[in-house]
């Protein structure tokens, strides 16, 4: 039993205990001790009905706010047509897109928390598997600081990229190839095997073992971790989605955290899945990992859209044709409103997995628009169903020949499918649902300068690289 039945049948087992406790001393008390009795049972039992009736609410699946198609833009942002494709030598202008979708393969994922018994240098390990044609094969373990930065130590045969890890808490510290060659990472019907050794920057011997003997059943679940609440200076968006996620039971479970010969306790955390207490050890067999705009692919990609079918595709209302193009890995699924092309959506594949950012209205043509131009929409991210959603709003404002752009996930994340427990545990934790909310994107474009009445610019003097300047900030810890 878990989530409301087991708070019910605890409390219900109370209630029977101090019912039969009443009637012995009601048979043997006078009529003002029987009401005085049945005023505290009432009492007793009101708060065993509050109890249920918070259990229930807090268990109740998470629901997806409505995603409603928004009208389209109006003809009226962008510039005259013949300021678009009038005059000899001169060609429309093109659709750019300022965003860009990363994808990083994994295997396995561990995560290992002791910030309440912490060492001199480390208070968390997260080991990471691979097996792609991206990095290789072989092991890597993320040293959580506690001074915040990171340490990777990674197996010497894999292609590490160092600004990867420059999104993981305060920065990346340093990074060391370290031999995992008779290490053991294996996730399975009894859950995480684990014997993984190495030394560490001042050469003592960490040692993190796992052996889970428990074959009974397991309910795995999606999330998105919430890796980005301890970045200060983010380089993107870091959505570590997390499928097949499950925690150590305690059942039957031997477990070492030990740096340089001491061991450290794991940190607790008072949560029954499947009907069984957990240790907070917590593993993904799925793991996706995703970067939306990340600064080191700061740059305007020029899009070149071909048809993809007939008049009235998936566009929004009013669009007369789907389009699609591709850049750089990331396809967009194009709109036409008039003369001018929006993007619908963006996505990016990785094996059997795929993330999608929807933007409503579709998102207009940048370098058409018209001066003084000021658009707002929404927009959601989604990956597998089990993995929920995250939700913002977007906005653009032409100023001058400024372009100002923003993206503010203030919708946070909506958690998927889960047992009751983690529901308990995301509502509980407003940092799962919340931290998506203190992050924001700003980009400027500046665009060339006016050669022809109406403020706008010749196409034919549109030369790239444009002037783009991009970013997150965190506008809250």
């Amino acid at each position: 039993l878990h989530g409301s039945a087991a708070i019910q049948l605890y409390y219900g087992t109370l209630l029977n205990a101090a019912a039969m406790e009443v009637e012995m001393h009601v048979k043997r008390g006078g009529r003002p001790f029987r009401r005085a009795l049945l005023v505290l049972l009432a009492l007793s039992s009101g708060a065993v009905v509050l109890l249920g009736a918070t259990a229930l609410f807090m268990t109740r699946p998470f629901t997806e706010p409505r995603w409603q198609e928004a009208p389209p833009n109006p003809i009226s942002i962008y510039l005259p047509a013949e300021l678009q494709t009038g005059g000899t030598g001169r060609s429309p202008l093109p659709l750019v897109s300022p965003f860009h979708l990363e994808t990083a393969p994994m295997a396995r994922l561990l995560l290992i928390n002791f910030e309440e018994d912490p060492d001199t240098v480390y208070h968390g390990f997260e080991p990471q598997f691979f097996d792609d044609a991206v990095h290789g094969r072989g092991l890597l373990v993320i040293g959580w600081r506690v001074d915040g930065r990171v340490d990777v130590f990674h197996d010497p045969a894999l292609r590490i990229d160092p600004q990867t890890y420059g999104i993981t808490g305060a920065g990346l510290h340093a990074m060391a190839e370290r031999s995992f060659a008779g290490a053991l990472f294996e996730l399975g019907p009894a859950g995480a095997q684990v014997d993984i050794s190495f030394r560490d920057l001042q050469d003592r011997l960490v040692h993190l073992l796992i052996h889970e003997t428990d074959t009974r059943p397991r309910t795995p679940f999606g999330l998105l971790a919430p890796m980005g609440v301890a970045a200060s200076d983010p380089p993107a968006l870091p959505l570590v989605y997390v499928g097949g996620f499950s925690f150590v039971r305690r059942a039957g479970t031997e477990y070492r955290i030990e740096i340089d010969g001491r061991s450290h306790r794991n940190d607790f955390i008072p949560l029954i899945l499947d009907g069984t207490p957990v240790y907070f050890l917590r593993y993904s067999a799925a793991p996706f990992i995703v970067t939306w705009n990340p600064d080191s692919a700061a740059h305007l990609r020029v899009l070149e859209p071909r048809p993809t079918g007939g008049a009235g595709g998936a566009g929004s209302a009013g669009s007369t044709t789907t389009l699609t193009a591709h850049a750089e890995g990331v396809q967009y699924d194009i709109v036409t409103n008039g003369t001018f092309h929006e993007i619908r959506q963006m996505s990016r594949r990785e094996g059997n997995n795929e993330v999608v950012v929807e933007f409503t209205p579709a998102f207009p043509q940048l370098l058409a628009l018209a001066d003084g131009t000021d658009l707002a929409g929404q927009f959601r991210v989604t990956a597998h169903a089990s993995l929920g959603v995250v939700r913002g709003s977007w906005r653009v404002v032409r100023k001058d020949q400024e372009l100002h752009l923003e993206i503010l996930p203030d919708g946070g994340w909506t958690p998927g499918p889960a047992p009751p427990m983690a529901r308990i545990l995301f509502r509980v934790v407003s940092m799962f649902q919340d931290w998506p909310k203190t992050y924001i994107w700003r980009g400027t474009i500046q665009l060339p300068a006016p050669d022809m009445p109406g403020g706008t610019a010749a196409s034919s003097s549109l030369v790239e690289p444009f002037a783009f300047e991009s970013g997150w900030q965190r506008i809250a810890q």
